[in-house]
């Protein structure tokens, strides 16, 4: 047992060598992994290196009493100022790994949780964003407006759906290029986010086609919105050199009623109201007849 108790420091030691060698071949080859982990590895270095002085120190104390060393290394380990060494390298430890933690850890893990956070939220936003316009996509729109149905039929309230097409964009990109079609896209983007309500919502379908998602809107106030639109349209110029483009919007409108299935419907019927205003010669509103209106039709 004499021998055991004397050894069971150094088997300690080795033990503490080798979590210090892991920890230091691991930073070594990766540096860059572990970011503010690091500091966690350099609060570990200083407690493996005080385990292993303090280890060492008594390994050597008992081992000379247990004959495994000159018993000379006894008298001088066993002197009371050396044997507060151990107790002080302690006392150091403590107050460094709290320094660390507390100064420079805990700190930086913020920082670096509030940078995860930013970049999360911006990878989100891009998203849901259409790069040209600023505008929502089609995606994040369709989900909007699959809330707000849910809304509008749980407690019966008016919802519309307005789908707008610019008019004639294939005729303003031949003539005057692409970045003119894209600056009127923009201007047509930039006209419908001015007019929007803050509960609204604008998005890019795709190609030279908007929607907006109105709630608490009637079929008839949203007829009357688009008209709006359809007038600050006309007015609407893109200078091009000496010259100007301009065009009209068309605009298809569709009210959610109870009966309505899903968005999918709803954006149907707004589309085919739309095809009827580009139909009639553009620069229009159309809205879809109520679905009562289409059955009675159908009927007779």
């Amino acid at each position: 047992m004499t021998l055991v108790a004397a050894l069971i420091y150094w088997v300690i030691v080795a033990l503490w060598a080798f979590v210090l060698g892991t920890v230091v071949f691991f930073y070594v080859r990766n540096p860059r992994a572990f970011g503010t982990t690091r500091l966690l590895l350099a609060v570990v270095a200083v407690d493996t290196f005080r385990n292993i002085i303090e280890n060492v120190y008594f390994g050597l104390y008992f081992g000379g009493q247990y004959g495994l060393f000159s018993h000379e290394i006894v008298e001088v380990l066993g002197q009371p100022w050396l044997l507060i060494v151990p107790k002080l390298l302690n006392v150091i430890a403590a107050l460094t790994v709290l320094g660390l933690l507390l100064c420079c850890w805990m700190p930086l893990a913020i920082k670096e949780w509030d940078q995860s956070r930013e970049r999360t939220d911006t990878l989100q936003r891009l998203a849901a964003i259409d790069h040209l316009t600023g505008l929502y996509n089609r995606r994040t729109f369709e989900d909007l407006a699959l809330a707000e149905l849910a809304r509008c039929q749980r407690y019966m309230r008016p919802f519309s759906v307005l789908l707008l097409d610019v008019g004639n964009f294939k005729r303003i990109n031949d003539q005057y290029g692409h970045a003119t079609g894209d600056r009127m896209l923009i201007e047509a983007a930039n006209l419908c986010r001015s007019n929007k309500r803050d509960s609204d919502v604008v998005a890019r379908m795709g190609g030279d086609e908007i929607a907006m998602l109105l709630p608490e809107t009637t079929r008839e106030a949203a007829i009357a919105f688009g008209k709006r639109i359809c007038e600050q349209m006309r007015l609407l110029r893109v200078t091009v050199g000496e010259d100007s483009a301009r065009t009209t919007i068309s605009i298809g409108v569709a009210a959610a009623s109870h009966r309505t299935r899903s968005v999918a419907e709803l954006l149907g019927l707004a589309d085919e109201a739309l095809y009827e205003a580009k139909r009639g010669g553009r620069d229009q509103v159309v809205a879809a007849k109520p679905r009562i209106e289409m059955l009675a039709q159908a009927a007779g």
